[in-house]
């Protein structure tokens, strides 16, 4: 996953998808370039995605997948597009990239996101008892992380109520001792750096308090293995929190992420999740 030339590939892929975007109902209204935080050399900014009415609304954070070291929030316009068509207000992030800045930036930055969006709840007529944030690759790693971390502490401000995770890394502390693959965004090899490989890990931080995940993952992924997912999975299962794996039969790991039926079936969890329409 660390190689130049998956990165490369994975920026032409996501970058030709979303050149490809169908046309939208008008009706969703996009606020973009917002400011989130300063870093010493990269602003992070958002794109927001709002429906129609009032609101307010539940809320998605959205993260773009690249590898760690790639990729724009712009790649998840057509799934943002899709949820707001759908009720729900999306703030597709920027994070800073590997290896510039290694690990724990990237998951910092998501959290100033989710912040940032907290705090701007009134502006944009936001739920913030009904927040999940959504990922795929490298951001659904993201998404899982922030989730399982902020469950491990006393809740002090809103708490994610569901997470989507597509294609997602979830645990890198099955890597080779001296395997320096993910050493660009994790510092260096496993010897090396033995706690942050588990602090890295979703399924290091899962308990009964996480929210409910939605996984879903290619069967042909040769990229993130399946069976990640699956054991993050099997493991919330265990401990009774509520979760699916919906599998993108005969697709890869950009498949994944424009499986159609996925999405449909990723909005129908966090509807359960989060009572579109409800109370």
């Amino acid at each position: 996953m660390a190689g130049r030339k998956f990165i490369a590939l994975v920026m032409f892929v996501l970058l030709a998808w979303g050149s490809l975007l169908p046309a939208e109902e008008p009706a969703v209204r996009m606020v973009p370039n917002q400011l989130i935080a300063e870093r010493a050399d990269k602003t992070l900014r958002a794109d927001v995605y709002l429906p129609a009415g009032e609101g307010p609304f539940p809320a998605v954070l959205m993260i773009h997948g690249g590898a760690w070291a790639g990729g724009s929030r712009s790649n998840m316009a057509a799934n943002a597009l899709f949820l707001a068509n759908n009720g729900y207000a999306v703030a597709t992030i920027s994070y800073r990239f590997a290896p510039s800045h290694v690990f724990p930036a990237q998951l910092e930055d998501c959290q100033a996101g989710l912040t940032w969006l907290v705090e701007n709840a009134e502006k944009f007529h936001i739920d913030t008892d009904r927040l999940a944030s959504w990922g795929h690759s490298a951001g659904g790693h993201l998404a899982c992380l922030i989730a399982t971390t902020e469950s491990e502490k006393e809740p002090s401000t809103p708490q994610l109520k569901a997470v989507v995770a597509g294609a997602a890394p979830c645990d890198f502390t099955h890597e080779p001792l001296q395997s320096k693959r993910l050493s660009f965004f994790l510092g260096g090899s496993r010897a090396e750096k033995p706690s942050t490989y588990v602090l890295a890990s979703p399924v290091s931080h899962v308990t009964a308090k996480c929210p409910p995940i939605f996984f879903f993952h290619g069967t042909e992924d040769n990229v993130v293995p399946i069976q990640e997912a699956e054991a993050m999975h099997q493991k919330l299962s265990s401990l009774g929190v509520p979760t699916a794996f919906y599998k993108s039969i005969g697709r890869g790991h950009i498949g994944s992420l424009i499986d159609p039926e996925a999405r449909r079936e990723a909005l129908k969890f966090l509807d359960g999740q989060l009572k579109l329409g409800g109370s």
